[in-house]
C-alpha cells in the first residue's frame, strides 16, 4: 500500500495546518483521505493533483506535485518513475531556497539508482550527496549519504570502499546519536561488507556486541527484521549453521511481504542462497525459493534479481545430485554475468565448477574455478578467491572435491 505517499501527505498536511475534510473537500471525505495518509488506500486517478492545488501554499504546487509523485512512484516500485519525480522536485526545492529539501529529494533519487541495480551512477551521486555543505562532518545526513556509498560499493564489487564507507557512516551514527532505523542500517551495510571481504570474525564480533542487543532492546518489526537477516547472513559465512538458521528464522517471522513485497522478496532470496552454500537442502529452504519466485512474478525486479533466482534453482539441482541439469541453469546465469557484480560471477562461476567436476569435465571445471578466483579478486574478497584456486588445484590433482560452497571460514 502507499505508506511512502501517506506519510508525504500527512506532513504537507500538518505542515499547512489544514484538516483531513479541508484537504479533501467535496471530492475526498476525510475518511478517505486519513486512510491515504495511514496508506489503507491507493490515490485514486487525479488524486495527486488535487491534493497537491490545495497544499501549494506549504511549498508551492511544483514542489509538492512532483513529491507526492515520487512517493506514490516509490510505493508503487516503479523507481525510474520515482526518481525522475524526485529530481523535478528538488529542483524546485532549490529554487525555492530549501537546500535541505533538495538534499534529501537527490538523496530519494539516489536511492532509487541503489534500487534499480545501477550502482556506479549511485555511486557518483552518493559521494556529490556525501560532499555537501550539508553533509559535512558532525552533520547529520553525513551518516546517510556514507551509507548509501557502502551499499552502492558493495553492490558494484569495490569491496574494500563498501567497508571504509560503512565504518565512517557507523562512527559518524553513533556519535551523532540518528535514530535506530537509520543505526541499523548502517550496521547493516557495516556487517555485510566486512563479511563479504571475509572478515568474518570482525563482523560476527559486532553483530554480537552491538547489533543484535540493539535490535532487542527494541526497534520495529521491519528494522529488526532486516537487522536480523544480516546477522544470520554472517553466521552461514563463518559456517555456523545453527546460528545462521536461528537468526534467519527469526528474520522470517517478522518481515512481511505486506509491509514490504521487494525486501520480503530478498530475503527469501538470500535466505536460499545461504542455505544452499551450506548444503541445506530441505523443506525450508524449498520454501524461501518458491516464495522468491512468487515474489519475483509480483514485484518485477530486476534482470540481476531473476538471476539470483535462476542461480539458486541451479544450486538446489546440483545439491539434489542432478549435475547436468545445474550445469545447463548455470552456465545460462554464467552466461549472463554481465550484470552481476563481480563478487556474485565468483560464485556463478564456483557453483558452475563444482558441478562440471563432478561431471568428470575436468578442465572446464577448472576454468571455471579459475574464472571464480578472478571475479573475487577484482571484488576484493581475497580468502574466497583463494579458496576458488585451491578447487581449481585439486581437481587438477584428481582429488575429488565437495559440493558445499567452502570447505571453512572464508
Amino acid at each position: 500500500m502507499g505508506e511512502t505517499f501517506g506519510q508525504r501527505l500527512h506532513f504537507f498536511r500538518r505542515t499547512g495546518h489544514l484538516t483531513q475534510a479541508a484537504l479533501g473537500g467535496s471530492e475526498l471525505p476525510a475518511r478517505e483521505v486519513s486512510l491515504l495518509e495511514r496508506g489503507r488506500r491507493e490515490p485514486p486517478p487525479g488524486a495527486v493533483r488535487l491534493l497537491a492545488e490545495r497544499l501549494a501554499t506549504v511549498a508551492g504546487l511544483p514542489r509538492v506535485y512532483f513529491e507526492l509523485s515520487a512517493a506514490q512512484a516509490w510505493d508503487e516500485r516503479d523507481y525510474s518513475a520515482a526518481r525522475g519525480f524526485a529530481l523535478r522536485a528538488a529542483a524546485a526545492a532549490l529554487a525555492a531556497g530549501d537546500e535541505t529539501g533538495e538534499w534529501e529529494l537527490s538523496y530519494l533519487a539516489a536511492v532509487c539508482l541503489r534500487r534499480q541495480h545501477a550502482y556506479r551512477q549511485c555511486i557518483a551521486e552518493a559521494e556529490r550527496l556525501a560532499q555537501h555543505p550539508l553533509a559535512g562532518e558532525g552533520q547529520p545526513l553525513r551518516p546517510l549519504a556514507e551509507t548509501l556509498l557502502a551499499t552502492a560499493c558493495q553492490g558494484a564489487g569495490q569491496l574494500a570502499d563498501a567497508v571504509v564507507h560503512a565504518r565512517l557512516a557507523l562512527d559518524l551514527g553513533v556519535s551523532l546519536k540518528v535514530g535506530p532505523e537509520y543505526l541499523v542500517e548502517a550496521y547493516q551495510a557495516f556487517i555485510a561488507a566486512l563479511s563479504e571481504s571475509g572478515l568474518q570474525d570482525e563482523a560476527w564480533g559486532h553483530c554480537r556486541t552491538l547489533l543484535v542487543p540493539l535490535l532487542e532492546s527494541g526497534t520495529d518489526r521491519q528494522t529488526a527484521g532486516k537487522g536480523f537477516w544480516a546477522v544470520g547472513n554472517v553466521a552461514f559465512r563463518r559456517g555456523d549453521i545453527a546460528n545462521g538458521l536461528r537468526y534467519h528464522t527469526r528474520a522470517a517471522s517478522l518481515l512481511s511481504p505486506t509491509a514490504d513485497l521487494e525486501v520480503w522478496a530478498a530475503f527469501n532470496r538470500a535466505s536460499a542462497a545461504m542455505r544452499l552454500a551450506e548444503g541445506v537442502h530441505d523443506d525450508a529452504t524449498r520454501e524461501c525459493l518458491a516464495h522468491a519466485e512468487t515474489a519475483l512474478s509480483v514485484v518485477g525486479g530486476t534482470e540481476e534479481d531473476g538471476l539470483d533466482n535462476l542461480h539458486n534453482q541451479g544450486r538446489w539441482l546440483q545439491l539434489s545430485g542432478n549435475h547436468p541439469s545445474a550445469v545447463d541453469v548455470l552456465s545460462t546465469v554464467y552466461g549472463r554475468r554481465g550484470v552481476l557484480p563481480p563478487q556474485s560471477t565468483g560464485e556463478v562461476a564456483l557453483h558452475l565448477g563444482l558441478s562440471l567436476a563432478a561431471l568428470g569435465r575436468t578442465w572446464q571445471a577448472v576454468q571455471a574455478f579459475e574464472d571464480s578466483a578472478a571475479a573475487f579478486s577484482r571484488a576484493g574478497a581475497p580468502d574466497r578467491a583463494g579458496h576458488a584456486a585451491r578447487l581449481s588445484a585439486q581437481v587438477q590433482s584428481g582429488a575429488p572435491v565437495g559440493l558445499t560452497e567452502r570447505t571453512g571460514p572464508w
